[in-house]
């Protein structure tokens, strides 16, 4: 009975040993994997980023100059403006019709026109929303001007509309600006 006992003992001596031997190689490949893990994360850290897009600024933009009829039936005229791709190539279309469109109202001022991304950002005096006195004809035909002249634009999908540094509702109570808006047609 001693000899049964003996090789009871040998075969579980020997199943505790590869255990421990199992055990030895999974620590073994937490710690490559820890290794690898952090190798990964400092190349992550210490490669630069893609430097960000440039601007496609083209030489000309259109600028929509919108008119609305008596009847409330709008039609634009369009005008060709330079654009500095040098100093601020967003402002000079917007600046343009800020001073030629009858839609905007008096003392309405660009604050800042910059992209972010695929995204217009046209930043406006708060006289754009206090002085409006349009109607949703207008409105309409003010928003279309804005987009439409982004539009010229080839990098921008998207006109955001900000009134003294915030999104606004609307310009005169009757469209929603208060996300960017597509330019495409």
């Amino acid at each position: 009975m001693r000899r049964q006992r003996r090789t009871h003992r040998k075969a579980r001596h020997k199943t505790v040993n590869q255990a421990r031997q199992v055990q030895g190689y999974l620590g073994i490949i937490l710690v490559i994997i820890a290794i690898v893990a952090i190798g990964v994360g400092v190349w992550l850290r210490l490669t630069p980023p893609p430097p960000p897009k440039s601007a496609i600024i083209p030489p000309k933009v259109n600028v929509y100059l919108p008119k609305v009829s008596p009847q409330g039936e709008v039609d634009y005229d369009t005008k060709e403006v330079a654009v500095s791709p040098s100093a601020d190539p967003y402002r000079a279309p917007f600046e343009y019709l800020l001073q030629h469109a009858s839609g905007f109202p008096q003392g309405t001022r660009l604050l800042r026109a910059e992209r972010r991304d695929d995204t217009l950002i046209l930043d406006f005096s708060k006289e754009l929303t206090e002085n409006f006195a349009g109607g949703s004809d207008d409105e309409a035909a003010l928003i279309n001007a804005l987009t439409r002249t982004a539009r010229g634009f080839p990098d921008i999908r998207k006109l955001q509309i900000l009134v003294e540094g915030k999104p606004v509702e609307s310009i005169g109570g009757h469209i929603d600006i208060s996300i960017p808006l597509s330019v495409n047609p």
